[in-house]
């Protein structure tokens, strides 16, 4: 049976991927790397020290810690650190995999920008590099309002509309990533590309319009597959994800253009032998389509909606490739004809007086045996104690399949009345 070294697996990992591996005869090793260290970084949580982590010297033991050749894989559902260090460890191993460089390159959001400029300039929106102080009379090329993030961020901390020079002044003198989070970025950017700019730089951009969707594919022996493209829907005046759901409804011309964007700038780049998600955004007014970000990794929010839909889990063709193994991913083989993962979040700080009871999470699986739900607070807590976007506060989420757009909205409507959140004042 052949072993696949998952890095840094998340709770969806450790939920999901066994079974998937199971279909597919392999075996998994979990090995989750730095631990917390980067979960605790960005909570805020300054010990240990950011230099306590020297994540080169760290790579090269977890290379000699594997390096008896019982693998036949290394891969991570994690864009950082997940996915660099698996590159690194392929090929130092002799695994199949991705080029640690055409990781970084997506991961630092002002070099792939760079990169859609000269490969696909028509679904580049104008940017610039910020740097994060000295800002006294620096005036931004790029018209306000505009778009400002971190070249390197997580979970959109931190990315936000900018409306005037004073707030873009303020936004930037604090707008990075806590340090600790960085460092280790940087020294990777260091030993394994030549770039000016480190991670502790932002990026402008112009504020784009329209209705955004998430493109998952991969790239097998330098061919770029679309898996599927899924809608991305927002609370009404905000940035924040309301659900998410596939196939998306935008017209099949639309879908195609999208499509040919991600296979121009992921094959022009190189990356290779990896999955990647794509987030797009289309103007209806225009026709523009532009590119918002390029992920170098799994959504792992939508695994299972693939399965509901085509008949199997985005997960599968993760294992498969990082085993060299060319993956057959069928389309419209699923129990339903869409599915939808949807966020439950509020945009009020909350004590969480109550989460949904072992009782309610048993009656919604035999009702709906389908529904994937996660709980992401625990009770006492503030919402703010985990890890949220600024914006909002995000408690939980299900993932469920339906026949039709109206089914989907009743099912989903049903779970949130069942699963029994409740909150208080802080």
């Amino acid at each position: 049976m052949k072993r696949v070294l998952i890095l840094c697996p998340t709770s969806r990992e450790y939920r999901y991927l066994p079974a998937v591996a199971a279909a597919l005869n392999c075996r998994l090793v979990f090995d989750e790397f730095a631990g917390d260290y980067f979960d605790r970084q960005l909570a805020g949580d300054r010990q240990p020290k950011a230099s306590d982590l020297d994540i080169l010297s760290l790579i090269e033991a977890q290379i000699e810690r594997y390096r008896d050749g019982q693998l036949e894989g290394v891969t991570s559902a994690v864009g950082y650190p997940g996915m660099p260090v698996a590159g690194i460890m392929a090929e130092r191993l002799g695994l199949p995999g991705v080029k640690v460089e055409r990781v970084l390159r997506c991961e630092h959001k002002y070099y792939s920008r760079v990169a859609q400029h000269a490969l696909v300039p028509a679904a580049t929106p104008p940017f610039q590099i910020v740097p994060p102080t000295g800002l006294d009379g620096h005036t931004p090329a790029i018209p306000f309002p505009l778009f400002l993030k971190p070249v390197k961020s997580c979970f959109s901390i931190n990315a936000q509309k900018i409306f005037s020079l004073p707030e873009f002044r303020r936004a930037a003198a604090t707008s990075l990533l806590p340090e600790g989070y960085l460092r280790p970025f940087n020294d990777l950017l260091r030993a394994h590309t030549d770039y000016e700019f480190d991670a502790s730089h932002l990026l402008a951009e112009t504020l784009l319009e329209g209705a955004q969707v998430s493109l998952e594919g991969y790239v097998f022996g330098g061919r770029v597959h679309v898996l599927g493209i899924i809608d991305s829907v927002m609370f009404p005046g905000t940035i924040s994800f309301e659900r998410f759901v596939y196939p998306s409804r935008l017209p099949p011309e639309v879908q195609a253009r999208m499509t040919r964007i991600a296979e121009t700038f992921i094959g022009g780049i190189g990356y290779d032998n990896a999955l990647f998600n794509m987030e797009l955004i289309y103007n209806p007014a225009t026709g523009e389509i532009h590119i918002i970000e390029v992920n170098p990794k799994i959504a792992s929010q939508f695994p299972d909606l693939f399965e509901k839909v085509d008949g199997v889990s985005s997960y599968a063709p993760l294992l498969q490739i990082a085993l060299g193994e060319e993956p057959a991913f069928p389309r419209g083989q699923g129990a339903f004809k869409l599915a939808a993962s949807c966020v439950l979040r509020t945009f009020e700080d909350k004590r969480v007086v109550r989460v949904p009871s072992g009782e309610q999470l048993a009656e919604l699986a035999r009702t709906f045996p389908d529904a994937h739900v996660e709980v992401a607070v625990a009770e006492g807590n503030l919402l703010s104690d985990i890890m949220q976007d600024g914006k909002s506060f995000r408690y939980g989420l299900v993932n469920i399949g339906a026949n039709s757009a109206e089914e989907l909205d009743a099912k989903l409507a049903y779970c949130e009345r069942l699963l029994d959140f409740r909150f208080a004042a802080p």
